[in-house]
């Protein structure tokens, strides 16, 4: 009797919406590994009467978890690792921020929003007299850096600029948010045939490890936690998750 080749290579498009609903299923983007891991709560009945072995034994799923490792450093994605909310920065133009400064060489003095470099960028002294870039200070992508020998002091700087597009991750503000995941997946190994996989509800564990300096391309490695989702009721339906597999 032939048997069919159902050999499996992963890949695909994982999604993620709040569970209340209070946004779309968005995309995580290139995601490099996702799998589950199912833990057992087992019992066992010794058989007393000779022989070894067990009389009985029962198994519960005692939990299931995943773990999702995301290479798109997004805010979202941040945010999800470092369970913090994502906010849009405006982009309203910044008129004489005051910033502190000691006045020493190289001190650096960031902005307060990231500023669009190639728009205007105006620095003062506190007495509003203009500094010059390359003789009182040099700009950076960030903020400033002050220059030996410049006219800023101790006093503080007033900088005018306008800010890029960009979003503010606040960390570790969120806890206990909850997603559905879905993954629009296919099967390398079977030219593309698809499968779909549904997570009716996730929480995130923070990140334990976030790496912002390295050699190679960081990643994000996501802890998930599946839970069960008590509003699915109903004969052979699972409160977990449910696959999806095209023939």
């Amino acid at each position: 009797m032939s048997t069919v080749d159902r050999s499996f290579i992963g890949a695909g498009s994982i999604y993620l919406k709040p569970a209340d609903d209070s946004a779309p299923l968005l995309p995580v983007g290139n995601v490099s590994e996702f799998k589950f891991s199912f833990e057992e709560d087992k019992k066992e009945l010794k058989n007393y009467l000779g022989g070894g072995g067990n009389r009985n034994t029962i198994s519960r799923i005692s939990g299931i978890s995943a773990s999702l490792t995301a290479t798109d450093f997004t805010a979202a994605n941040l945010a999800m690792a470092l369970r913090g909310s994502v906010a849009a920065a405006s982009t309203t133009a910044v008129v004489d921020e005051l910033q502190p400064s000691h006045g020493v060489a190289n001190e650096f003095i960031p902005f307060d929003k990231i500023p669009n470099t190639a728009q205007s960028v105006t620095v003062k002294d506190s007495m509003d007299t203009a500094l010059t870039e390359g003789d009182d200070y040099e700009l950076t992508k960030s903020g400033i850096k002050v220059i030996s020998g410049g006219g800023i002091d101790n006093l503080g700087v007033k900088v005018s600029y306008t800010p890029v597009a960009s979003n503010m991750v606040q960390a570790l503000i969120e806890s206990g948010k909850e997603f559905v995941l879905f993954m629009e997946g296919l099967n390398d190994a079977q030219d593309g045939k698809a499968f779909n996989i549904r997570v009716h509800r996730v929480k995130f564990s923070p990140v334990q490890n976030l790496d912002f300096i390295s050699d190679d391309f960081a990643s994000i490695p996501l802890e998930i936690d599946v839970l069960a989702d008590t509003t699915i009721t109903g004969s052979g339906l699972s409160t977990f998750m449910q696959i999806d597999l095209a023939g």
